[in-house]
């Protein structure tokens, strides 16, 4: 198979100039963590009870909100407070306009605490305090990055200073699945030649007192026999025709990409009679990889 999805941590800010940030007349510049320490609650492609989340969610119980980079705040709301009376999701949050089109999206902050007076703060400019306010799993603060000359939200940890992590992604299971029913790999050792659906369930390793689902990890390969059929990567999600998409070159609706049992589906195969070879490797936005594979009989 090829090399990893990043060859250094510091690559993700090339990799997001290469899609998001290909109008950037500069070098990319890493946005500070506008909550320290950033513990990861959600990240980008967690599925968190019916939704699938397009930005990081930090878990924090006290702590400040500061401006991740110079910026003009553009909207701001208080939680219950929607001049037509609708709920918040978001809670109490504001939209800042970073530099060159990049916009962020400051949410679920605890309702009153939000710097009103700031208009234009710079980075490190204290926003507000965390909370819990809107539809979030656990006290702390929602942050989106949307690229407006793109039109996509960024995966924000390829804008962000690179986070300390050591931990690999963990590979639960592979599985082919045909009408209603899965097979999960390794507890059938042999399957009807046909058509399937190669899902992997895997999941980033999460340092939080609480979490809005599974971690998803940052980049996904599978190789059957050797020979590579799918490799999405975590960066980008788009909204066109009231569905939402992910991954900046496959562009996978997120109601093909999830399972009901939780899994990536990825691509779908004819498998032919004979022994064949799945292998799965996993890469999180620090460069940490695993791999697995798993051998089935074809009849």
């Amino acid at each position: 198979m090829a090399g990893p999805f990043l060859p250094a941590p510091r690559a993700r800010l090339a990799l997001a100039a290469s899609f998001a940030l290909a109008a950037l007349a500069g070098p990319a510049s890493a946005m500070d963590w506008p909550l320290a320490p950033p513990r990861l609650a959600a990240n980008f492609g967690t599925f968190a009870k019916g939704r699938v989340v397009t930005g990081l969610a930090l878990a924090a119980s006290d702590g400040l909100v500061r401006s991740a980079e110079d910026g003009e705040v553009v909207f701001s709301l208080e939680d219950r407070r929607h001049p037509a009376g609708l709920p918040t999701p978001l809670g109490s949050f504001a939209v800042i306009e970073h530099q060159k089109g990049m916009a962020a999206v400051y949410s679920h902050m605890a309702p009153g605490t939000f710097s009103t007076y700031l208009r234009k703060p710079k980075a490190g400019d204290i926003l507000g305090k965390p909370g819990r306010s809107g539809w979030i799993e656990g006290d702390g603060l929602g942050f989106q990055v949307f690229d407006r000359r793109a039109g996509a939200w960024v995966n924000p940890l390829l804008v962000l200073s690179p986070l300390a992590d050591d931990k690999p992604p963990v590979i639960r299971s592979l599985a082919l699945s045909r009408g209603d029913k899965t097979y999960v790999l390794g507890e059938t050792a042999a399957l009807p030649q046909g058509t399937y659906r190669v899902s992997v369930d895997v999941s980033d390793p999460a340092d939080s007192p609480w979490t809005a689902g599974s971690l998803a990890p940052y980049g996904i390969r599978l190789a059957v026999d050797g020979v590579e059929i799918a490799k999405d990567v975590f960066d980008v999600a788009r909204g066109s025709g009231g569905r939402l998409s992910l991954f900046s070159l496959s562009s996978v609706p997120v109601g093909e990409l999830r399972m009901r049992e939780g899994r990536y589906a990825l691509a779908e195969r004819l498998f032919t009679r004979g022994r064949t070879t799945i292998e799965a490797r996993v890469e999180d936005a620090a460069g940490n990889k695993r791999s697995a594979s798993w051998t089935v009989l074809l009849e």
